[in-house]
């Protein structure tokens, strides 16, 4: 029963949001050597820095030690100052300019006074999956540090970037082998053309290349329990025949909110206000008779309103919101009292990529905001759904969930008996324990007591969370663990915290990425004078960290 609990709350990490096009091209390196790029007024790599690198010697962090100044004669507002700061950048993050293709600004997201600029890369016009460059900026387009992940080498190129029907076969034939699913009870859905590196697709200890390749979501009927079900295959665009790589993807102010009436449906047509599910309550409009329904409308505005009071996010609705066309517009989406053909009551909840549904008494106001930042990881890191990119992708959905329910102090589920305790007076009951992971057998320590290493829950997601929603039960309230001392920081600097972090993260970050990723953004913080962040409470956010024995990127020498 542990793991069908465990299994609550659950969702994909899907592609990053796009807000610009500007482009920084490397012109003629390519496909051969890189090209040579000249140290410029403001070069990162030539001035004092600190060099953070994984277990493999590639670089994934640099900070100055003092923020670089844009070069003379350009605009201090980003995205201006992120392009220009991307020679020097990717001069030491490409280990002398090695990367191939070019960077697209993707995103902007404000931070304090600054920013942190989010982006892409692309070759030959065709993003590379989960590839990214985040720069944090100061007010004045100061670089204070930059994080990227990124291929340098590729092999191949694309005869064409359109799929053929060959492609979607054999991602479907795929998931059929693997799964031991008829292949009529599948069907591909969205394909597109994208370079694959599987390094960045938190494939663990394989070599970073970049090859030609479709990136297919496999659709199928829901499982024994109830589940929808999805995969993600890449297909080699040289040879579509041959799969890649493939993972299984269980997922899980405008309001829209639609009441399914515990009718059997196929969880994939749940989205509200489509077919038959049409609004029960709107954004303006008072109470209606289903409990479900308006605890929704309620937990659905009360994560909105967190996200604009404790992070610059002022509209998770614009961010995330969806238009299904049913004269509502664009709206934060929730279907109550799902029933799946063969789970009645459905004990769950989801985020589809679009909108929420629950099964009844999962209507609880942790869940709810747990699985809208799902959609927010999805707009802003795209952490990959599997292994630790997956577990810290749950642990940010468990500690904005949380904090969202915390801070609301009329919720009559709020006590302290329930602090901490995700899933707290739902039909399931409680599923984690932030402040004790060990009592839901997670682990509350990196590879400590219950870590799992095995394939099953995607790498061990959920299980594996219990270290990032430790960490950060350690941030807000303090304590001591593993004999090491912490001071709270209390939510709300913790929670810009994890927003400015969550910008900053790439695709394929694991735990060291994230130990490295949150002492600079406090960092970052406290340069752009974000929730009143100190130096002090930047001590105190490493001690967390090192309670749980999180690991930090290493430095280069």
């Amino acid at each position: 029963m542990r793991h069908t609990h465990k299994r609550a709350l659950r969702s994909s990490a899907c592609a990053i949001f796009a807000t610009a096009a500007i482009v920084f091209t490397y012109g003629p390196g390519a496909y051969g050597e890189p090209p040579s790029l000249p140290s410029l007024p403001g070069d990162l790599s030539a001035v004092p820095k600190d060099v953070l690198s994984d277990p493999q010697g590639t670089v994934l962090q640099v900070i100055p030690k003092e923020p670089l100044s844009v070069p003379g004669g350009t605009a201090a507002e980003a995205p201006a100052a992120a392009l220009a700061h991307v020679p020097g950048v990717t001069k030491v993050l490409g280990q002398n300019g090695d990367i191939v293709g070019e960077l697209v600004v993707d995103s902007v997201f404000p931070v304090g006074e600054g920013a942190t600029v989010r982006l892409r890369q692309e070759i030959d016009s065709v993003p590379v999956f989960s590839a990214s460059v985040a720069q944090s900026l100061a007010a004045d387009g100061s670089l204070i540090s930059a994080t990227g992940s990124v291929s340098k080498k590729s092999e191949g190129k694309f005869a064409t970037t359109t799929p053929s029907d060959q492609v979607a076969a054999t991602a479907v034939k795929k998931v059929a082998d693997e799964s031991k699913t008829p292949a009529d009870k599948l069907a591909a859905a969205e394909t597109k053309a994208y370079w694959y590196d599987p390094k960045l697709a938190a494939k663990d200890d394989a070599q970073s290349v970049a090859v030609p390749a479709f990136k297919v979501e496999v659709n199928g009927e829901v499982d024994a329990e109830g589940e929808p079900t999805q995969w993600i295959v890449f297909v080699d665009a040289t040879n579509t025949d041959k799969v890649l790589d493939s993972w299984s993807v269980v997922k899980h102010l405008n309001r829209v909110v639609c009441d399914n009436a515990n009718r059997r449906i196929d969880p994939s047509q749940a989205a509200c206000g489509t077919g038959s599910l049409r609004a029960t309550r709107k954004e303006g409009q008072g109470p209606v008779a289903v409990q479900d329904v308006n605890q929704i409308y309620d937990y659905l505005g009360n994560t909105e309103a967190f996200y604009a009071k404790y992070t610059p996010l002022a509209s998770l609705t614009n961010l995330i919101g969806s238009d299904t066309g049913d004269g509502n517009g664009k709206a934060l989406r929730g279907t109550v009292r799902l029933c799946t053909t063969t789970a009645c009551p459905y004990r769950n909840a989801f985020w589809s990529g679009s909108y929420m549904a629950y099964g009844s008494g999962l209507t609880t106001e942790d869940i709810t905001g747990h699985e809208l930042t799902h959609g927010v990881t999805q707009h802003t890191s795209g952490l990959v759904y599997r292994n630790e990119p997956g577990a810290i992708n749950e642990s940010m959905s468990d500690i904005f969930g949380e904090l969202t329910f915390l801070v609301n102090t009329s919720n009559t589920c709020n006590t302290p008996a329930n602090r901490w305790r995700l899933g707290a007076c739902s039909a399931i009951g409680v599923i984690r324990d932030m402040k004790n992971p060990n009592a839901f057998q997670d682990p509350d320590t990196y590879r400590g007591t219950y870590w799992y290493s095995g394939s099953g829950d995607n790498g061990g997601v959920h299980t594996n969370s219990g270290v990032g929603n430790k960490a950060a039960q350690l941030m807000v309230d303090g304590g001591s663990l593993n004999g090491v001392s912490v001071t709270g920081i209390g939510i709300p600097k913790t929670a810009a915290l994890y927003w400015t972090t969550q910008t900053i993260l790439t695709s394929n970050s694991n735990y060291a990425a994230l130990g490295s990723a949150l002492a600079a953004a406090c960092k970052t913080n406290v340069r752009n004078g974000t929730a009143g962040t100190t130096a002090a409470d930047c001590t105190q956010v490493v001690n967390a960290t090192k309670a749980v024995k999180m690991p930090n990127l290493q430095a280069n020498d």
